[in-house]
């Protein structure tokens, strides 16, 4: 593999990033905002995508050097083994350097790395996942493991999760299965600040009460999210001033609006599916919770914490190393809905402690999650691994 000299002499380091499809998920929005904030003096980029180009492709285009489509080869290459050979040709002309491929675009992280050994460049396998061995599964698949030693490098978003990676996935227990490591965290860039009168015009279409105390659930409807327990807290509260927003979609929707009903919520809970105006919404609530019983870094927790929320969440993924428990939040055990219920009625309780709590968020989040640490982080790691 080439290596690069220093970088005045040789320019920007060339990185494509390689998906399946460009989808409109967490770990996407991260990467997108993150070459929004690079700087093309030292970092150009360029997108690949292999089944099709997908909703963010124009978000990507707007901040890179432009997005291709390598779909399959015909019915006689159903594996998409074919595809190799064209990406390394597009990797020669583009003359990349970095190859980023994410753990979850399946595709991407077989035929990319084989494809990057080809063309004589490096690739770094970003993680954006932990702790699915709770429910069965892996953030990187076996084969991947075994053949870390093909890529340069790999990304991770917190401390945790590489300790989780080498303890349940068997990362480094083996020469094939190591990979240099590089921590580069989520962040978000800065909000736009909200206008007076935002918190009561939220609230108002809420239809909250002033001394209402509104807690923002902002997670798609899936098992991974385990609404079924921040409702059983929420009951178990049965606190007159709690109000329980849940924002987000998916196919448990019915399954949990009955649950809701049988549990004679429904002057507790709110859901108000898939919205675009996150942040508007959270100006307008007192506290975020996640009942999660898997994370990576959710970007919900950035959110909520830069608009000076305290969150109450399951103490999974690398979540503590976003909230300190006791701190600028609350941690609980996974599945514990009484000890939810518990912390949320002491924050309904103790408006001092929930402003508490919430500007010491605000603060860390404004420190640590920003989209120029991000930024940053990536630039050090792909310079990195261009030169090694």
């Amino acid at each position: 593999m080439r290596s690069r000299p220093g970088a005045e002499a040789a320019g920007p380091i060339r990185v494509t990033l390689v998906l399946d499809v460009a989808a409109v998920g967490g770990a996407e929005i991260v990467l997108r905002n993150t070459f929004a904030h690079l700087d093309p003096a030292r970092v150009v980029t360029d997108v690949v995508c292999l089944r099709e180009a997908g909703p963010l492709a124009d978000d990507f285009r707007a901040v890179s050097d432009g997005v291709v489509t390598l779909p399959r080869g015909g019915k006689l290459d159903r594996a998409g083994i074919g595809r190799v050979p064209r990406l390394a040709r597009h990797f020669r002309r583009r003359g990349t350097d970095v190859v980023v491929v994410s753990h979850h675009h399946r595709a991407a992280l077989t035929l990319a790395r084989l494809a990057a050994v080809l063309a004589g460049a490096r690739s770094v396998v970003a993680a954006h996942d932990m702790d699915l061995t709770r429910v069965g599964n892996r953030v990187l698949p076996r084969h991947v493991v075994e053949t870390l030693f093909l890529s340069a490098g790999l990304a991770l978003l917190a401390p945790s999760q590489g300790r989780y990676l080498h303890d349940e996935e068997g990362m480094g227990r083996s020469w094939r299965s190591r990979a240099r490591e590089f921590l580069v965290p989520n962040g978000i860039p800065a909000p736009e600040p909200e206008p007076p009168g935002r918190r009561a015009e939220v609230r108002a279409e809420l239809g909250v009460e002033d001394d209402d105390v509104v807690v923002l659930m902002v997670a798609r409807l899936s098992r991974q999210k385990a609404h079924e327990v921040m409702l059983d807290a929420v009951a178990r509260a049965a606190h007159p001033k709690l109000r329980l927003v849940v924002v987000g979609d998916g196919a448990r929707r019915g399954e949990l609006e009955a649950l809701v009903a049988a549990q004679g919520l429904e002057k507790n809970v709110t859901f108000l599916g898939l919205r675009r105006d996150v942040p508007r919404l959270l100006a307008g609530g007192d506290v975020f919770a996640l009942s999660s019983v898997h994370e990576g870094v959710p970007i919900s927790v950035i959110e909520a914490m830069t608009q000076g929320l305290p969150v109450v969440a399951t103490d999974v993924g690398a979540l503590r190393d976003q909230v300190t428990d006791g701190v600028d939040g609350f941690l609980v055990e996974s599945g514990d809905a009484a000890a939810l219920a518990e912390r949320l009625t002491r924050l309904a309780d103790d408006p001092a402690l929930r402003a508490d709590l919430g500007r010491r968020a605000r603060d860390r989040a404004s420190a640590e999650f920003t989209i120029e640490n991000t930024a940053a982080a990536f630039t050090d790691m792909v310079e990195a691994v261009a030169r090694r």
